[in-house]
């Protein structure tokens, strides 16, 4: 080894010693792969294995078969013993850290040099910068509060979602509208607001909210429903509710559903109205995506069907517009939204004003509704782009539908793919999709793929290098 090579070996000992003396590395803490410690030091991986293996030696680390490299607890030194095992501390705390494989998706959302075949949100390029910028210029004029309010957010931008709602089949005065950072956000309210440890939250087999924390950590139950193409199988969930004496509630993303992208057909969304009514049933609806349709405008929201007020309606803007803005809405029963307002207060004192005035000034101007028609059109040729790509790269390995809207291609390996090889060996080329295990308790063979988070280019690119990968797995 020459003197240079031992000097960087040197530094990455020197480096992870630190970290753990000063305690920004507590024990138990898993360190990162050695390609992306290469990665960040800028060596190759017999240099990073040359570190840890000194590191090792000094019992600083310690190897788990099968499970990574952790800071050790056995450290002869006593580098780290005065320090708070914050591993051990928060192990069994009320929200667990997430998933390993969302934890990594999450970090590599945000790496541009990495490739986004599988990201929730609109490519930059898709952004209506002209339009919105003559949104931000009204802030000058509209702009005039500088306080904290009560919690229930800005009337004119409460007025502007109440006729666009008004629009979608859904009468919610003003009063009866909740802004929020997003939709996340509204459940995690609904969560703590309303629902009951040991409640029942009834959801689709395969759904978005699978993949997080917000319901599990506050005691609830999740169960799921058996979901077929457009059909959910109601008769299952009445059945399921004839038997459960306790409290439940259903969660729904009902159109371009989060990942399968199906949309319900109108006769289980009047089912659902029904179950809600007869078993006293609340709703939460999360439609999200309703603006993002391409063929046809959906099947209305079941909250304008339902006039017993037991469906809690939830809207963003993060899709259509930007994550950044981090502005959206609830709306439901005037009692229930006046309880999670003042719940807001609690937790956060409400939303930016920022946000809520720019998008009341892009409503009420038709700015967004001039986007939405516009961004269609793209959605549609982007759509038909990633279909062309997988048809022509990956139709022997996989088969999907096409959807209506959204924006993913809810796609199945055949089963002698093994997809957890898949995601890793696309990463490692630079390409980032969403595994479909994240989204169910059970192993499954899909795969979410975004036709609305690259550009033209990058998607092509993706395609290809995931048939190159196949190759290499067969």
């Amino acid at each position: 080894m020459n003197n240079q090579s031992s000097t960087t070996y040197r530094e990455i000992v020197e480096c992870i010693e630190k970290k753990v003396e000063e305690g920004q590395w507590s024990v138990g803490r898993k360190l990162p792969t050695q390609r992306e410690l290469a990665a960040a030091f800028g060596v190759n991986r017999s240099t990073v294995i040359h570190a840890l293996d000194v590191l090792k030696e000094r019992g600083i680390i310690e190897s788990k078969t099968g499970s990574g490299t952790y800071i050790s607890n056995h450290d002869p030194s006593n580098v780290s013993k005065s320090f708070v095992n914050w591993n051990d501390f928060s192990k069994y705390s009320l929200h667990p850290t997430n998933h390993d494989i969302v934890r990594k998706i999450n970090k590599l959302e945000l790496d541009d040099s990495i490739i986004q075949l599988g990201k929730g949100e609109l490519h930059e390029e898709l952004f209506p910068k002209r339009l919105f910028n003559d949104s931000l210029r009204s802030l000058e004029t509209t702009y005039n509060h500088y306080g904290y309010d009560d919690g229930t957010g800005d009337y004119r931008y409460r007025k502007a979602v109440s006729s666009y709602l008004k629009e979608r089949g859904i009468a919610s005065s003003p009063d009866t509208i909740l802004p929020v950072s997003g939709a996340l956000q509204a459940l995690q309210l609904i969560t703590l607001g309303l629902l009951q440890m040991g409640a029942t939250v009834y959801t689709p087999q395969i759904s978005y909210v699978h993949s997080l924390h917000v319901f599990r950590t506050s005691g609830m139950k999740l169960k799921s429903i058996p979901f077929k193409r457009q059909r959910l199988d109601t008769d299952y969930l009445r059945n399921d509710l004839y038997r459960n004496k306790g409290s439940s509630m259903l969660y729904a993303n009902p159109t371009f559903q989060n990942p399968v992208t199906t949309t319900l057909d109108g006769h289980s969304r009047k089912e659902l109205v029904k179950l809600s009514q007869e078993y006293k049933m609340p709703v939460i609806e999360d439609d999200i995506f309703r603006d993002l349709w391409i063929d046809q405008e959906p099947q209305p929201p079941i909250a304008s069907l339902d006039h017993s007020g037991h469906t809690l309606f939830i809207g963003s803007f993060s899709k259509t517009m930007a994550p950044t803005l981090r502005i959206g809405w609830m709306t439901g029963p005037a009692d229930v939204m006046e309880k999670l307002s003042d719940l807001r207060m609690q937790l956060d004192y409400g939303t930016s004003f920022l946000p809520q005035l720019a998008m009341y000034d892009f409503l009420e101007t038709g700015r967004y509704d001039e986007h939405l028609k516009t961004l269609r059109k793209e959605l549609c040729d982007r759509r038909d782009t990633l279909v062309y790509l997988l048809e022509k790269h990956i139709a022997d390995a996989a088969t999907w539908e096409i959807p209506a809207g959204g924006m993913f291609i809810w796609v199945r390996f055949s089963d002698d793919i093994n997809v957890r090889r898949l995601f890793s060996s696309l990463v490692d080329r630079g390409v980032l999709i969403n595994p479909g295990f994240i989204y169910s308790y059970y192993h499954n063979q899909y795969v979410r793929l975004s036709y609305t988070s690259s550009s033209l280019e990058e998607m092509e690119y993706g395609v290809k290098v995931m048939r190159d990968v196949l190759d290499y797995l067969k």
